[in-house]
């Protein structure tokens, strides 16, 4: 069963967004909203990104994708993201995909932000 995508958005500071997700991130109409949401913050200025997948509950290979993608975009723009709170199945998925050795990862927002302050 495939969970509606939700996002919720804060503004850290001019620089930083913080986007707390929950559902089911697919390659599907929701998923590609949330990538595009992002992609104009960083294009806004906004190239340091957190995503706390805390509420996420499956993720499929357009999902990964999504998340790549998201993850270049802010790089290419001088940040970086990184993801937070990975539920079991999501960390599963991302080491399968040996993602994890190359997206960066924290255990919480908090740690998340203070990689983003030494990195940036």
């Amino acid at each position: 069963m495939v969970t509606k995508l939700e996002v919720q958005s804060v503004e850290h500071d001019e620089r930083t967004r913080i986007y707390s997700v929950s559902g089911s991130l697919f390659g599907n109409q929701d998923g590609y909203a949330f990538q595009n949401r992002v992609r104009g913050a960083i294009a806004a200025g906004a190239s340091r990104v957190v995503i706390d997948l805390r509420g996420v509950d499956k993720i499929d290979s357009s999902g990964i994708g999504i998340l790549v993608a998201m993850m270049w975009s802010a790089s290419n723009a001088g940040g970086g993201m990184i993801l937070t709170a990975l539920p079991p199945k999501v960390e599963q998925v991302l080491g399968i995909a040996m993602l994890l050795e190359h997206i960066d990862h924290a255990d919480s927002v908090e740690a998340a932000l203070t990689k983003l302050d030494a990195q940036t």
